[in-house]
């Protein structure tokens, strides 16, 4: 006997709850619907266990308290917050698309190198949200000194739209937070965290250096401070001499190592004062390198496609290809934000070409179909030659 959907399906409120998206320690993460909103969200939803310890409830509700002020188009968006049947929830807009850590899995495994105009549209974008989180102020007009605190690729999600969207602000300080951090403790992945920080001193700077770190590994395909234990790489974050970019990619030019190593520098005075800063120096570099949205879009498709490892250059003819074509169609649905998903829509686009890898493929037949012609001339000549010695 079949069984509906609507006879299996959790409930929770007016929300029907989907396929998990995510797991933490302190909440999980689902695909929902919900007939009070036209879109489909992420629901976030605190283990019940969490909800006895009044600290964690109290930065559970400032996230979303802090959300009614985030209204950017590179920051996913809060629908509605509460309490259902003792359950802390927050509905986030659901953001379909892979992550950039996502991305740059696929890239080391299958593609090689992130082409540079593609990681300088997405630096740009989540420089754009940051400008905007930085700079939001209350009703009164005062500051509210908002710090992401865990600017990661895995809390970047490029969206089938080609927005670059900034997702959870769980860890993000304000100056009116109601739960006041401890001494001594540090939020957010240790890889991205700022040197300073580590020593008290934390401001929207801080974000900055993460921007930074994010910039260079894209750039290089490797992980800048990453360390068998969370000690060391808290030393390299404090001590390792920091290599330019075109170190390990000789694509990098000059002045793109000085725009991630500004943001790198240990000293935030000397470091990008304001998300803006950077996002100009970054837009300057990238004046004849800019992409469109269906471009970004079309080219982490053909990216997610490939299930071989490609040559090196590869990754930049599928982009200069897209970009030159004039026929680039609307993309579809990429891979949403768990792996299952990604699975999925890697068999479904096995069973197309993708753009980039169908357009490489009729370069590559053309220049067959060129050095057959060509040897079918010199045949010839030759023949009209030996005829004429008889």
């Amino acid at each position: 006997m079949l069984v509906s959907w609507d006879q299996v399906a959790e409930k929770f409120g007016s929300y029907v709850i989907h396929e998990e998206l995510g797991v933490g320690g302190l909440a999980s993460v689902h695909l929902a619907e919900s007939a009070a909103i036209k879109s489909r969200v992420a629901l976030k939803r605190l283990f019940p266990h969490v909800a006895e310890i009044p600290e964690l409830v109290a930065s559970f509700v400032d996230e979303a308290r802090l959300a009614r002020y985030l209204r950017h188009p590179n920051i996913a968006r809060v629908y509605e917050f509460g309490r259902i049947r003792g359950v802390y929830f927050i509905a986030f807009e659901f953001v379909p698309g892979p992550t950039v850590q996502q991305l740059q899995r696929q890239c080391n495994a299958h593609v090689g190198p992130i082409p540079i105009p593609v990681v300088l549209e997405i630096a740009c974008q989540l420089c754009d949200a940051l400008d905007h989180a930085h700079n939001l102020r209350d009703e009164a007009g005062q500051p509210l000194g908002i710090v992401h605190r865990d600017v990661s690729p895995s809390n970047l999600i490029v969206s089938t739209s080609g927005l670059v969207k900034l997702i959870d602000f769980g860890l993000a300080k304000t100056k009116q937070s109601s739960v006041q951090s401890q001494a001594g403790v540090i939020k957010g992945k240790l890889n991205y965290v700022a040197p300073e920080y580590l020593g008290g001193k934390l401001d929207a700077r801080c974000d900055l250096w993460a921007v930074g770190v994010v910039l260079h590994e894209l750039l290089t395909g490797r992980r800048l401070f990453d360390a068998p234990d969370g000690f060391i790489t808290l030393e390299r974050v404090r001590l390792m001499a920091i290599p330019p970019p075109s170190r390990s990619n000789r694509e990098v030019p000059p002045d793109l190592d000085d725009i991630v190593l500004t943001a790198l520098d240990r000293d935030p005075a000397h470091r990008w004062q304001n998300a803006a800063a950077m996002r100009n120096a970054l837009t300057t570099h990238a004046r004849q390198r800019s992409l469109t949205r269906k471009q970004l879009v079309g080219w982490i498709e053909w990216a997610f496609s490939q299930k071989q490892r490609l040559r090196e250059d590869s990754a930049v003819s599928a982009l200069h290809e897209i970009i030159e074509s004039k026929q680039i169609v609307e993309v579809g649905a990429l891979p949403a934000i768990s792996e299952a998903m990604i699975e999925r829509r890697r068999e479904s686009a096995a069973m197309l070409p993708p753009i980039g890898a169908a357009m490489l493929h009729r370069r590559t037949t053309s220049h067959w179909l060129w050095l057959v012609i060509l040897l079918i001339v010199v045949a010839g000549i030759v023949g009209a030659r030996k005829l004429g010695a008889f």
